[in-house]
């Protein structure tokens, strides 16, 4: 099963909301979690929905800014036409809320829309299973995005972070374990012109649990690899492959030591990088791309989040930076390289 098919549902609710709100102006309110990045991107992605104002409900949690951020008071002002706007609430819909839209004349699910009840129904805050780091899920109040979803659906494990030094198998060289999300990987992959073609692979260092793999597959890649050097993650990464159904022909998942790898290169023309790993080992997987290239030469590209060894690509003379980016995540530059 297509993976795009998959998650089309969870698209669909967004959509049915969203596509309310063209022509209308969009107040965002309680923008400072995920889910409100999340929701901005989204609209604005599939839709060409430009948020108007954006309302935090809590002013202490830093982020980046892009545009002016708003107190929910902002609603209690005649300021230009935030009456005759839609409201999106970014966060789950408690009493007060409610009250507090409704006394400035908001109607829900007419002119302000509950999208944690249209997505997770009253199933919002997930419990502590009690398992391993490794098989431990998101505990607390669920984000909206597609991973996280997934994880709700279908039982998956994709969003818990695991720090370093709990990644006892890969000793000094591990980055610990994050995970990337359609909401960064599309933004990247979009701005570079991507449209993948039969013949387009792509292949992830230090894949994790399979964010990114799903990320990619969702984009339009055929064709998805991806290496993981520890045996309890790469275990929860073919259990998330299984429970989504996903072709087995469509993916190419390896348990090793990415250094290790060389002929399997061969079959992909992208590479990513999210820093899996520390400059030791980064060095020696350009070394093998590049040695690739010269058994097979073709079109390569490499995309890489945070690059801090931004100069090993570029001395081997067999790739040069064609692009800088930033992105809305915590590590935001990206650079995107490509054989000469």
């Amino acid at each position: 099963m297509k993976i795009s098919d998959t998650i089309d549902e969870f698209r669909e609710i967004l959509d049915e909301i969203m596509i309310k709100a063209l022509h209308r102006r969009v107040i965002l309110y309680g923008y400072e979690s995920y889910t409100g990045r999340f929701l901005k991107w989204y609209a604005e992605y599939y839709h060409d929905i430009r948020i108007d104002y954006l309302v935090s409900t809590d002013m202490s949690r830093g982020r980046a800014y892009d545009q002016e951020i708003f107190r929910p008071s902002l609603l209690e002002f005649e300021y230009r036409d935030v009456k005759d706007a839609y409201v999106w609430l970014a966060e789950p819909l408690t009493n007060d809320t409610g009250k507090y839209l409704e006394k400035y004349g908001y109607i829900k699910n007419d002119t302000y829309f509950d999208f944690y009840t249209a997505i997770y129904g009253n199933d919002i805050i997930a419990k502590d299973d009690g398992k391993d780091i490794f098989h431990r899920k998101k505990v607390g109040r669920r984000d909206i995005q597609f991973l996280e979803w997934l994880e709700w659906k279908y039982d998956c494990n994709f969003v818990t972070r695991i720090k370093k030094d709990e990644i006892a198998i890969a000793g000094e060289h591990n980055e610990g374990y994050g995970v990337t999300t359609q909401k960064e990987i599309f933004e990247i992959l979009s701005r570079c012109h991507c449209i993948p073609h039969n013949k387009d692979a792509i292949f992830d260092y230090g894949c994790g649990k399979g964010g990114a793999v799903v990320s990619f597959l969702d984009y339009g890649f055929e064709m998805v690899g991806g290496v993981e050097y520890e045996p309890h993650i790469y275990e929860v990464l073919m259990d998330n492959m299984k429970k989504l159904n996903v072709d087995e022909e469509s993916i190419e998942l390896i348990c090793n030591d990415a250094v290790n790898l060389n002929a399997e290169l061969d079959k992909y023309n992208w590479f990513y990088f999210f820093l899996p790993f520390d400059i030791h080992i980064f060095k020696q997987c350009i070394v093998n791309i590049c040695k690739s290239y010269k058994r097979k030469q073709r079109k390569i590209k490499i995309i890489s989040i945070s690059p801090y060894s931004h100069n090993v690509i570029e001395e081997t003379g067999v790739f040069r930076l064609i692009m800088e980016l930033t992105i809305d995540m915590r590590q935001r530059v990206v650079h995107i390289y490509e054989t000469r």
